[in-house]
């Protein structure tokens, strides 16, 4: 079938490496004769280009050393509306796999310009599933749309040398990003959006979070949990349902210059707090602005604690302005040993 530049027509290219035998064959009597020498081209190291189009696929593994390139053009809006989705659209016909681009073990595999989308099939399936083969990755992600999918938009397990850059990642059911644990990893310029769990799991690794929009997240914002040595710098987390940033049972990691508008304030007083610092060593929170969100329902969004910093020993926290950061208190401290917590100012929302 020939493109429909409307991008109404559905270009199904069976490529998928999952199911039954004979689903499979069946699958390959179907691949139109140009897709499977652009596929076999981009098994040798090459380039796969994706004409505008919607093109429904089952679930693939992707090799090492290829370029799947396409047309991002995707929008702000919600993924339903047509003109948001961007021109090239990878559309799932299954959901019995681990994710529909699955890169395990893959290195220097360059995903651009796609837009993957769930359908929100199968449980727990996710749009991109990578892990290392024992070397460096060098994988890089970049202006993808990744939406819908029942499992995470991207599920990391144990990354080495990545970039996630300028990726809309929306209306997934776990997380946005899962970083399992990752190395030499930067995620940057990217927009989070609207997922069901965190917008940013993130694990153990040298890995920084950057540049990047975490919004409206159900129960938050970013999740450092048993993790080190990450770096969360110059983002914006707003108005998602529970703290923007939570460090907790964590070492050596850095937090500063970040933006924490309204996060929270759809939990109970329990997780209504902007940013939490919890039961950490070696935490440095610096000069970061949390304040109250803008509207959604009701009015401002605001949370009963501004900064909560409980159970640390040699963390600093320092140069934070908390404007109208809480309903109750702006700066909550207790139990902590050996940390410089000081020189940080703010407000109630009154």
């Amino acid at each position: 079938m020939d493109i429909d530049p409307s991008g109404k027509a559905v270009r199904e290219c069976y490529i998928g490496t999952y199911g039954s035998s004979a689903q499979r064959a069946t699958e390959k009597r179907t691949i139109p004769r140009h897709w499977s020498r652009g596929w076999a081209a981009a098994k040798e190291n090459g380039t796969l280009y994706f004409p505008m189009g919607n093109y429904a696929i089952h679930p693939v593994k992707v090799p090492s050393h290829v370029t799947l390139l396409g047309n991002s053009a995707w929008g702000e809006g919600e993924p339903s509306k047509p003109d948001s989705l961007g021109h090239t659209r990878l559309t799932a016909l299954s959901g019995e796999a681990r994710a529909l681009l699955d890169l395990d073990a893959c290195m220097g595999t360059r995903l651009i310009g796609l837009t993957l989308d769930g359908k929100n099939l199968g449980t727990k399936m996710h749009g991109i599933y990578s892990c290392h083969g024992g070397v460096e990755q060098n994988n890089c992600y970049e202006d993808c749309l990744i939406c819908n999918f029942s499992g995470s938009g991207m599920k990391m397990d144990w990354v080495w040398v990545f970039a996630v850059r300028r990726c809309r990642i929306t209306n997934n059911r776990l997380y946005g990003i899962d970083v399992d644990r990752g190395y030499d990893g930067w995620v940057i310029d990217n927009n989070i959006v609207k997922n069901g769990l965190w917008g940013i799991n993130a694990g153990p690794g040298m890995v920084c979070y950057t540049a990047n929009t975490v919004a409206q997240n159900l129960e938050g914002g970013l999740l450092a949990d048993d993790t080190q040595n990450i770096n969360v710098t110059g983002n914006s987390f707003r108005n998602n349902g529970g703290p923007g940033i939570l460090i907790r049972n964590s070492r050596a990691c850095a937090v500063s210059g970040n933006t924490v508008l309204g996060n929270g304030a759809a939990k109970g007083e329990r997780g209504s707090c902007g940013l939490s610092v919890q039961d950490s060593v070696g935490i440095t929170i610096v000069g970061n602005t949390i304040s109250e969100g803008g509207p959604l329902k009701g009015g401002p969004q605001v949370p009963e604690i501004g900064l909560e910093a409980r159970g640390l020993e040699d963390c600093t926290i320092t140069g934070n302005t908390l404007y109208r950061s809480a309903r109750r208190e702006w700066l909550k401290t207790s139990e902590n040993q050996r940390s410089v917590i000081a020189n940080n100012t703010g407000s109630l929302a009154v």
